[in-house]
């Protein structure tokens, strides 16, 4: 059976757009796979790569020309850009494959197609390197090549397998159809709130920012796999498809019309369960500091509403730890120095926080730090998705800056001083509070007890 995959009619366009200035094009497919169908939701162009600074500008453009050729193109470049784009994408969605405009037939020329295999290959080694990513799809192994001639602008599409020895890589033709209508994507929302206090213990070796907080995505992921997700307020079948619930919902005295609309959205709430909230094991370790994890995750899912209860709890998980992850290795990366206990008594860090920006009939996203703008996000729109759009269009308020007058008062405070000397004093604080209080609970039980016990005497006495 071939292959099958759906894409809007503009991105059939956008191939035109290129293929027509006969000019090599080398871009990232984006896409969703289910069960029930393949949906292409955009192109995105790979930026050129950039040169040296210490280049002239002739010596750029030169180099620019002479990129413009397949076997020129770097897999590490491609694949680079395949990272941050994922960082862009809700859960479910992924880099499915590559397409390409050139003249020579990348499927029949020998060398042609060794670089593509080299590309998709990399492409698929890079995302496996953080599981917390999601960087490949788990459906399939399969990764689409689109290419279309600039001479003749014949489109041809076909699957390669990846991750798989080159003498036994199998080629398949895949069906590649254009929808003239816009597609129909259901959305759904969750909000998924953190408050974990996590111990920071510095061994020999010492330890890092980037450690600490892969330690923190880990715990979280375990966590967030743990539990159970409920679509309105009601617990589903996986095997239940979205556009089933919702035909149960609507109102039979509805139009033809209204039936077929689907509503903005369905809420999710994901609820851990308390067995699983628990540590399997409990270690008594002098701790030298901890990091207080607080804030809520604002997650926007589209699914093809013939996906099932299953694809979609899965997606929905797979948005939030994807957008943890992007937004500690962004954090990680902005920071100047990464050692994890700074000289202050106590340092407040911001990540990144999630905006969404239109794609065709549903949004990816995008991470401003504090104190950008929503015009920092028209930058990335363009240069990682080629994409042209307004300021206006990028949704800002799914998620609010941190509050940080909580923290400034006790910055200011020099009475906490004392208590928040080192991260060793505060923690000993905290273990002495919870034996004074433990010790305040015995001591009550022993009145109560004995106060029963001396009552009883006493009735017994005056009777």
């Amino acid at each position: 059976m071939v292959r099958t995959v759906y894409s809007p009619e503009y991105c059939l366009q956008y191939l035109e757009q290129y293929a027509s200035k006969e000019i090599f094009v080398i871009g990232l497919i984006l896409g969703q796979k289910t069960g029930a169908r393949e949906n292409v939701i955009h192109l995105a162009r790979t930026p050129d790569e950039k040169s040296s600074e210490n280049s002239s500008e002739t010596t750029f453009e030169s180099d620019k020309l002479e990129s413009k050729t397949l076997l020129n193109v770097s897999e590490a470049w491609v694949a680079d850009h395949a990272k941050h784009v994922t960082r862009m994408l809700p859960g479910g969605m992924f880099v499915q494959g590559i397409f390409i405009t050139s003249d020579e037939d990348i499927f029949e020329d020998p060398n042609s197609f060794s670089k593509v295999r080299s590309v998709v290959n990399h492409i698929h080694k890079v995302m496996s390197a953080n599981q917390c990513m999601f960087g490949n799809c788990p459906l399939s192994n399969e990764r689409l090549i689109l290419h279309m001639s600039t001479s003749t602008k014949v489109l041809t599409c076909k699957s390669v397998e990846v991750g798989t020895p080159v003498k036994s890589t199998v080629i398949k033709p895949v069906e590649w159809k254009f929808l003239p209508k816009v597609q129909q994507w259901q959305r759904l929302d969750c909000y998924y709130e953190f408050d974990d206090v996590y111990p920071v213990i510095v061994k020999k070796s010492g330890i890092s920012v980037k450690q600490q907080f892969q330690q923190i995505l880990e715990s979280a992921h375990k966590t967030i796999e743990s539990s159970i997700m409920f679509i309105d307020g009601e617990l589903k079948e996986n095997t239940e498809v979205l556009e089933q619930i919702l035909k149960k919902r609507k109102p039979k005295t509805h139009s033809k019309m209204q039936q077929q609309e689907l509503p903005k959205s369905m809420n999710v709430s994901l609820f851990v369960p308390f067995e699983n909230s628990l540590p399997e094991s409990v270690e008594y370790l002098e701790c030298d500091g901890s990091i207080h994890f607080s804030g809520v995750v604002s997650s926007s899912v589209f699914m093809y509403p013939k996906a099932t209860v299953g694809e979609t709890i899965a997606a929905v998980k797979q948005d939030i730890i994807r957008s943890l992850a992007s937004r500690f290795t962004m954090h990680c990366d902005a920071l100047i120095d990464d050692n994890l206990l700074p000289e202050e008594k106590v340092c407040f860090n911001e990540p990144p926080r999630r905006v969404l920006v239109p794609v065709g009939s549903l949004y990816l996203c995008d991470y401003l730090f504090p104190g950008e703008a929503p015009a920092e996000a028209l930058l990335s729109v363009r240069e990682l998705l080629d994409l042209q759009i307004t300021e206006a269009e990028v949704v800002c308020d799914v998620e609010t800056p941190a509050d940080t007058s909580e923290f400034d008062a006790l910055d200011k405070d020099t009475s906490s001083e004392e208590l928040l000397a080192t991260p060793q004093e505060a923690s000993q604080f905290m273990y002495i509070t919870g034996i004074c209080f433990a010790m305040f609970v015995l001591i009550v039980s022993i009145i109560i007890h004995y106060y029963d016990a001396i009552n009883e005497v006493f009735s017994k006495f005056v009777s």
